[in-house]
């Protein structure tokens, strides 16, 4: 899919394009969506009284973005030959969802829409009806026509002439009902339920709390999806309506909160001391989700910001590591061998860091995290011995996430002991696993061809962003 098309009604105002959840605008959010759901190509589609600001999109999204409105009359500048993706503006979608209905196309039909069941209440829906009541029920998963509801979602063929929209003198479901008619049609039922009609602040709300449902990786450990998690999204949610950028959320709460942290656990030398520090560190990384969260539900994930949330981690791992070194300096400064295996500590620190930015680099992902994701899917599994299905199972306890819950626990202990061996051993653990297996992992590393040139904005588009 490669034309994009967001409409927003002849009769919507000012207020519907501009409604802002999670961040965006209705009229940001409905571009980004399509450009991440794999337009390269956005017409918007407008009313006079509505503006037709669109801010600068992520770069990762490489798509051209037209404003049209509907009073200016003419086609809309669409290639006849290509089928185009659809969705209404006063909807709300994960952009997944979309990609999953977009990737076929339209397939056989000159026009798929996306119904689901309304047995979900959900507020001023758009019926089925209002296009077609001619499916029959097993079409519409054993539902009758009336009870099915539109999620916002068409996939129109070139045949349909969606670029004489503005000229019918219809708005888009009318217009669409006319061509259903007496044209091929095809309905595809939702599942997912990834999306929600946005009227009003009570469906914005629903809808913001659709998005931030969607945040948390799959590759997540479970420390961050069952604990930090519940922490996390509260805070995410308070901060995306200010406005701030993930960025200033790693350099304003995550670094400074780690950083804090390591200073107060270089002289554990109270109980009160050492507990503020383990509970420092365990937020630091529920507030590493934070900038995550935020650049999901805004659609500004970039490689650029991975690779910043990547070193911003080590660094505070590294500053971490120099504190409990020194701190064990203080704590046994007759014992020569702490401070051995400490060294070696940091050798295997080094080591580990080395071999996972070598294939970050190479893989092009600016998030070590990333080497987890490749041990499970790039190394096939008759390849994988009793180690590698060892270190598979357990690998999530190298993260910064549970690592910081072992640290609290041992801060509430009052024992710093266990900090140090926790560390230590686990440093030694990391760097050995990471030696035995990237091997294999960068030799079953897929390769993909080169990423096309961003697409050329048109004039049209150069007049829409800022």
């Amino acid at each position: 899919m490669r034309q994009g098309l967001l409409v927003f009604g002849r009769q919507a105002t000012e207020a519907d394009v501009r409604r802002r959840f999670g961040g965006l605008s209705m009229l940001d959010r409905g571009v980004r969506t399509l450009a991440r759901a794999g337009a390269t190509h956005v017409v918007v589609l407008l009313p006079a009284s509505a503006p037709a600001l669109v801010h600068r999109l992520p770069p990762k999204s490489r798509a051209r973005v037209d404003i049209v409105r509907w009073e200016a009359g003419g086609p809309l500048p669409l290639d006849r030959n290509q089928p185009v993706a659809v969705v209404l503006g006063d909807y709300a979608h994960h952009h997944t969802s979309l990609t999953a209905f977009f990737e076929p196309g339209p397939g056989d039909g000159d026009l798929v829409i996306q119904a689901a069941s309304a047995t979900r209440p959900r507020a001023d829906l758009r019926r089925w009806a209002e296009i077609d009541t001619s499916l029959t029920q097993a079409q519409l998963g054993g539902g009758e026509a009336g009870d099915a509801v539109l999620t916002g979602a068409f996939m129109c063929g070139p045949d349909l002439g969606l670029a004489d929209l503005p000229d019918s003198g219809q708005d888009l479901v009318p217009f669409l009902a006319a061509q259903a008619a007496c044209r091929q049609q095809q309905v595809q039922m939702d599942e997912a339920g990834l999306w929600q009609r946005v009227t009003d602040r009570r469906t914005a709300r629903r809808a913001k709390r659709m998005l931030f449902d969607q945040v948390t990786k799959k590759t997540s450990g479970p420390v961050s999806r069952h604990l930090n998690a519940r922490i996390s999204i509260p805070i995410s949610k308070l901060l995306i309506e200010t406005g701030i950028s993930p960025h200033l959320v790693t350099v304003l709460f995550v670094m400074s909160t780690g950083l804090f942290s390591a200073y107060l656990t270089a002289d554990p030398s109270t109980y009160g001391r050492l507990v503020v520090a383990g509970v420092l560190w365990h937020m630091a990384a529920v507030l590493d989700r934070c900038d995550g969260e935020i650049a999901r539900v805004k659609l500004q994930e970039s490689q650029f910001g991975a690779w910043f949330d990547t070193i911003t981690d080590n660094l505070a791992y590294f500053c971490m590591y120099a504190a409990i070194i020194t701190a064990t300096r203080r704590l046994h400064p007759g014992q020569p061998m702490y401070m051995y295996l400490a060294v070696s500590g940091v050798a295997a620190l080094v080591l580990s860091m080395v071999l996972l930015y070598r294939y970050a680099i190479k893989t092009g992902s600016g998030s070590l995290q990333n080497y987890l994701v490749g041990f499970r899917e790039h190394v096939p599994e008759d390849e994988k011995g009793w180690l590698y299905r060892g270190l598979e199972r357990y690998a999530f306890l190298t993260k910064r996430d549970s690592f910081s819950f072992m640290f609290l626990l041992a801060a509430l202990t009052g024992i710093f002991d266990i900090i140090y061996w926790v560390l230590v051993g686990g440093l030694h653990l990391i760097a050995a696993g990471v030696l035995l297996s990237q091997r294999k992992m960068l030799a079953s590393y897929p390769v993909h061809p080169a990423p096309e040139g961003p697409a050329k904005a048109s004039p049209t588009a150069a007049e829409g962003q800022s």
